[in-house]
């Protein structure tokens, strides 16, 4: 969601934006985002820093084309509909059930694409960078400082208690027991195994095989896939869910911190945040394809974002169900 839109809905968010609408923002603003995509300054020294890195992207306007043609693929249409009707039947529910424990435990294994994918890429990059010959290695550091842009809120640095949100928000639901065994989901607990599938594919090849290669680039794609998933699944539902949580957990109204606390999992990725990470990702796949000379293929970037939509469409397909059986 871009800035504007943001002003313009977040006063009492009396209109509610479905994902497509976010979707189709974000791709009209594109253009504009990507030439203000940086990688931060850094100090160096106690008196010397580092200036911000804009980022490189090339054949914007087909990658633009691109995006919209997913957003308004079959593939993707089905998969913003599964995933609406999931949130709307979570958000009906009066108590803690077998259902909303099922859904926690289900949404978890859907966002899992920073440790099973992203945090693999940078993993094998840091692997490799020894190996790295000295006249491609600034190229190859600029893949890595963007794979870090991409991981880095999720990973926590900087946010002090980033990886207790998910429980502050699930234990305001009174919900703390998703984590148990018969709450999974097997749809969703199958989308995070084929995430950790494309995290480790190829990774026994050699450095200088197309396989390798294309297994990096195709993993750096998912993440791109991912990130502007997320960005239109958390905006979407961030406009409901502090009132949701109110009517949990009413008390949360005289308690700004718990609140903030509760709400800070689903608020803490809304906005620019995992767009912005997507942004990252495909600065990230572009500056690998230039340091590597593999091709960076747009038809294949469709082809990913594609299989990713219709792998968590199938996973909230299945939450759903959870939560309406």
């Amino acid at each position: 969601m871009t800035s504007t839109l943001l002003k313009s809905h977040s006063s009492a968010l009396q209109q509610h934006l479905s994902m497509q609408q976010l979707g189709e923002a974000f791709i009209e603003a594109l253009p504009k985002n990507i030439s203000a995509l940086k990688i931060p300054g850094r100090m160096i020294t106690s008196d010397s820093r580092r200036a911000p890195i804009s980022a490189y992207v090339e054949h914007v306007p087909s990658i633009q084309l691109v995006m919209h043609e997913v957003l308004c693929h079959d593939t993707t249409q089905e998969a913003q509909s599964w995933a609406e009707q999931c949130f709307h039947a979570f958000l009906a529910k009066q108590e803690a059930d077998g259902g909303v424990l099922r859904f926690f435990n289900g949404w978890n294994e859907t966002h899992k694409t920073t440790s099973l994918v992203s945090a693999k890429i940078i993993m094998r990059l840091a692997a490799d960078a020894v190996s790295i010959p000295t006249e491609r290695q600034l190229g190859y550091s600029n893949v890595m400082a963007h794979m870090h842009e991409v991981a880095k809120d999720d990973f926590g640095l900087g946010h002090e208690g980033h990886d207790g949100m998910y429980d502050y928000m699930t234990d305001a639901f009174n919900a703390s027991r998703w984590k148990e065994a018969p709450f999974i989901v097997s749809e969703c607990n199958e989308f995070s195994e084929f995430l950790y599938n494309v995290g480790v594919a190829g990774h026994k090849f050699p450095m200088d095989t197309t396989e390798h290669k294309q297994s990096i680039l195709n993993a750096m794609m998912t993440s791109i896939a991912s990130e502007l998933w997320n960005g239109r699944e958390y905006n979407f539902i961030a406009q409901y869910i502090e009132e949701k949580l109110l009517s949990y957990t009413p008390s949360l109204s005289t308690d700004n911190r718990a609140l903030r606390n509760a709400k800070g999992y689903v608020m803490g990725h809304s906005g620019e945040v995992e767009n912005r990470h997507g942004l990252h990702a495909l600065a990230a796949a572009q500056a690998y394809s230039r340091n590597t000379g593999i091709a960076f293929d747009i038809t294949k970037l469709k082809e990913v974002m594609l299989d990713y939509n219709q792998g968590v469409g199938n996973a909230f397909h299945g939450l759903h169900r959870a939560l309406t059986v």
